[in-house]
């Protein structure tokens, strides 16, 4: 019997997904060894349609580009033994990472706050849909009989997923801090340990695909879609943030009153917002989750502790002060997310802004995907802090996610419509 064969998986943040990638043997993801990915990459939807962007397209062919893994996040998947885990991303001739790359984004907006000797720090909190198998039609039942929030009973029954989930997590370096029932039909929530900006989303991002990759191997399901059911509550992927200096918060001023650098940054988040609203939520479906009275705002407004609001600030202590984003939906890429907020809040610190008063409207939120992205591409502060070319790339694939609904309603005939017209006309 020969020696099992060590492999790598390769974990390549994209647009949809959150990362793709390939399994390959480890020895050929070692220093000095050559690997490739086709740019086609960011032009891939969450079914794989391909939209042509400026750098990828049928024109120039969909050439390769470089693939670098970060070995600073290379981990050991216990769980598969003989299975490493590394994240890698496209790289031009030159060795850097490609500028349309979300993970690249974030990391150039890092390098931002570091001119101001500041340091962002971020935390997930992720809300999902936990299904049992599909069955012969194809159809989904959720797991679990139960809708209660917070229900001892419901948590028991997930209890063996939720352990071994949280375990591998710690295995491999991240802290699932909690796990809970959410209200909803197989419904649920898990939290992330805060981390430094770039950490904090590859854990979010791992911490999703593992989670997805668990409910696998048990014959469950794990969506992260932002509104399966149009009468209950949408899945958020909210993230809190702060501000630290030397590893000192310091986005209070000590006791429960903002910060100069926190009442900037909030400003910018809230200003920014209608501008990154297509990065936070990214698909048609995503604005369905949008409803005030299930805590999903509809305008730019923060409040002291304020679920209702889109930027509830919570300064119980100075070293725990932050703000949580409620906006983004469970679907959207954490790369995404992260480079969403971390540059509407540099650009807040950047220009100085002015925070409103607590409960005061900021701007009123785009309502759909055509207007969120039409916002973006229109945005002068967006291009300079996020990069034209992750923009322009950005903007296409999310013009087309718009456009590809357009077409499906045009061609469909809704039961609405049946129900409205067939008997009574």
């Amino acid at each position: 019997m020969t020696d099992r064969v060590a492999m790598t998986q390769l974990e390549i943040p994209d647009y949809d997904l959150g990362v793709r990638g390939k399994l390959v043997r480890a020895s050929k993801t070692q220093p000095g060894a050559q690997l490739a990915m086709c740019t086609i990459l960011y032009g891939l939807s969450v079914t794989d349609e391909v939209t042509d962007t400026p750098y990828s397209n049928a024109g120039n062919g969909y050439p390769d580009a470089q693939l670098i893994p970060d070995e600073s996040t290379r981990v050991e998947l216990p769980w598969r033994p003989g299975t490493d885990a590394v994240i890698a991303d496209l790289a031009g001739v030159d060795g850097e990472p490609i500028e349309m790359s979300p993970r690249n984004t974030l990391q150039r907006l890092r390098a931002g706050y570091a001119d101001l000797d500041l340091a962002p720090v971020l935390g997930f909190e992720y809300e999902l849909w936990l299904f049992d198998a599909a069955d012969a039609a194809g159809q989904r039942r959720p797991f679990g009989g139960t809708e209660n929030a917070y229900s001892l009973s419901r948590s028991a029954a997930a209890d063996a997923l939720a352990t071994e989930f949280i375990n591998r997590m710690d295995a491999v370096g991240i802290t699932v801090e909690m796990f809970h029932a959410e209200l909803g039909p197989g419904f649920f929530e898990f939290t992330l340990a805060p981390a430094p900006a770039l950490q904090a989303a590859d854990h979010a991002v791992r911490a999703r695909q593992y989670l997805r990759d668990l409910c696998a191997e048990r014959g469950l399901h794990a969506s992260f879609m932002a509104k399966p059911f149009a009468d209950k509550s949408g899945a958020g992927g909210h993230v809190h943030s702060s501000l630290t200096r030397d590893g000192v918060n310091v986005f209070s001023d000590g006791g429960r009153t903002l910060s100069e650098y926190g009442r900037s940054y909030l400003a910018g988040l809230l200003t920014g917002m209608p501008d990154t609203v297509a990065m936070l939520n990214p698909y048609v479906n995503s604005f369905k989750r949008i409803d005030p009275e299930m805590f999903t705002p509809a305008v730019a407004a923060w409040g002291n502790d304020d679920r209702s609001a889109a930027c509830r600030v919570i300064l119980n202590d100075a070293a725990s002060a932050r703000v949580e984003h409620r906006r983004p939906g469970a679907d959207a890429s954490p790369y995404l997310v992260a480079s969403a907020v971390l540059a509407a809040g540099l650009h807040g610190l950047t220009e100085a802004l002015t925070l409103p008063d607590a409960g005061e409207t900021a701007a009123h939120l785009p309502a759909d995907l055509h207007h969120a992205v039409s916002a973006f591409e229109d945005s002068a502060w967006a291009a300079k802090l996020l990069g034209k070319a992750f923009c322009g790339s950005y903007a296409a694939t999310r013009r087309a996610e718009a456009q590809r609904y357009d077409q499906w309603l045009s061609r469909t005939i809704t039961d609405w419509e049946r129900n409205r017209h067939l008997e009574h006309q």
